[in-house]
C-alpha cells in the first residue's frame, strides 16, 4: 500500500513491513538510507553484473517493469525470481505471503490537488502538487500458492550484448561527437565532445560502454538536449552540483547498461568512491530519488525515448497497474 510522508506503515498478517524504520521518516529519507545502508555494507546498487538478471524487476500481475530508483531498491533484495507483488495482489491470486517475511519497498509520485485558488480576475485555478509516496512489495519467491509458471531465462549472449550496446551509442538522436583514442573519459559542454579511450584500454567491453555512457549521460543534459543546470552551468569540482550531476550520470550508466544485460560492477568501487557516495547522500535526503528521475529521462533519451518493456520500462511505477 502507499504512504504518504508523514504516516507510518502498517504491518501485514503474514509478511512484515519496516514499521519501526519507517516512523518518522520521509519516503526520501526512507529511500536514502536503504541506499546507504548498502553503501556501507560495500554494495553499490547501480554497479552490477547485470547480465546475471534473466530479466529485470517486473509487477508478477501487470507483467510492467519497475524502473528509475525502484530498479536498484527491488534489486537489492537477492531473490533469483524477478516478479514482485504486494500483499494484497498475492491475495489476489490466490496466494498468500509467508510467515515472517519482510517487505521491500518502491516509490511512485501521486498527483495532490489541494483547494482551488482564486486568481485576481476572479477565475479559479487548481493546482497539482507531486508527492512521493512508498508502498510494500513482496517477491514472489517470498510467496505461496501464487498459481505462477516459474521463469525462463532470457538472457542474451555476451556478442549480442555488445552489439546492442554500439547500436544504442549509434542511434542515439542529436549525438555529441564521439572521440575514441583519448587518454582519459570525459564530456565538454562547450564543445558538446565525449572523449574516450579505445575499446582495448578497458578491462571489458562491458566496462568501455558503461564509461562511454556515463558520459553519453552527461551529453543529455547539453542545452540542446536536456538541459540540466549541473552540465550547462559553472560548477567546480568538489560542489554540490558537480556530486549530483555525477550522480545523474551513473546511475544513466546504469540504466543503461541494466537494459542491455552489461556487466558495470567492474568499475572502480574503491572504498573513497563509495565513501563520498555516502557522503552526498547524507548531506541531502533527496538527492538519490531526484537524480534517478533526471537518470532515467536521460537514459530515455539516449534510446530516442522508446520503451523496451522487457528489460528496462518507463513512466510512473505503480503498485496497482492491476487489482491490487
Amino acid at each position: 500500500m502507499a504512504q504518504h510522508l508523514s504516516r507510518t506503515t502498517r504491518g501485514f498478517v503474514g509478511g512484515r513491513s519496516h514499521r519501526r524504520r519507517s516512523e518518522g521518516q520521509s519516503p526520501y529519507e526512507i529511500v536514502t538510507t536503504r541506499i546507504i545502508k548498502a553503501l556501507e555494507e560495500g554494495v553499490v546498487p547501480w554497479r552490477k553484473p547485470w547480465q546475471e538478471h534473466s530479466a529485470l524487476p517486473c509487477n508478477a500481475v501487470s507483467h510492467r517493469p519497475y524502473h528509475g530508483i525502484n530498479l536498484f531498491l527491488l534489486s537489492l533484495a537477492r531473490y533469483r525470481d524477478h516478479r514482485w507483488l504486494t500483499y494484497r495482489q498475492a491475495e489476489g491470486l490466490g496466494g498468500h505471503v509467508k510467515t515472517d517475511e519482510e517487505s521491500s519497498i518502491a516509490v511512485l509520485w501521486k498527483q495532490w490537488e489541494p483547494k482551488e485558488k482564486e486568481e485576481c480576475n476572479g477565475q479559479r485555478r487548481r493546482e497539482s502538487i507531486p508527492l512521493l509516496r512508498f508502498y510494500h512489495l513482496f517477491n514472489v519467491a517470498q510467496c505461496e500458492g501464487l498459481g505462477l509458471p516459474e521463469t525462463e531465462s532470457s538472457a542474451r549472449a555476451h556478442h549480442q550484448r555488445i552489439e546492442a550496446a554500439e547500436e544504442l551509442v549509434r542511434s542515439m538522436q542529436n549525438s555529441p561527437r564521439i572521440h575514441a583514442g583519448s587518454k582519459v573519459a570525459c564530456y565538454s559542454p562547450q564543445l558538446d565532445l565525449v572523449q574516450i579511450p579505445t575499446i582495448d584500454a578497458f578491462v571489458s567491453p562491458d566496462t568501455y560502454y558503461a564509461t562511454l555512457f556515463h558520459e553519453l549521460g552527461h551529453a543529455t543534459g547539453h542545452e540542446t538536449r536536456l538541459n540540466r543546470p549541473g552540465v550547462m552551468g559553472t560548477h567546480r569540482f568538489g560542489t554540490n552540483d558537480y556530486s549530483r550531476e555525477e550522480l545523474v550520470a551513473e546511475l544513466t550508466s546504469a540504466f543503461c547498461s541494466a537494459s542491455l544485460g552489461l556487466d558495470n560492477s567492474l568499475i572502480d568501487n574503491s572504498a573513497s568512491y563509495i565513501q563520498g557516495w555516502i557522503t552526498t547522500l547524507k548531506a541531502d535526503a533527496k538527492a538519490i530519488v531526484t537524480a534517478s528521475a533526471q537518470a532515467q529521462r536521460a537514459a530515455d533519451y539516449l534510446r530516442g525515448g522508446r520503451e523496451e518493456e522487457d528489460r528496462f520500462g518507463s513512466g510512473n511505477d505503480s503498485p496497482f497497474e492491476a487489482t491490487a
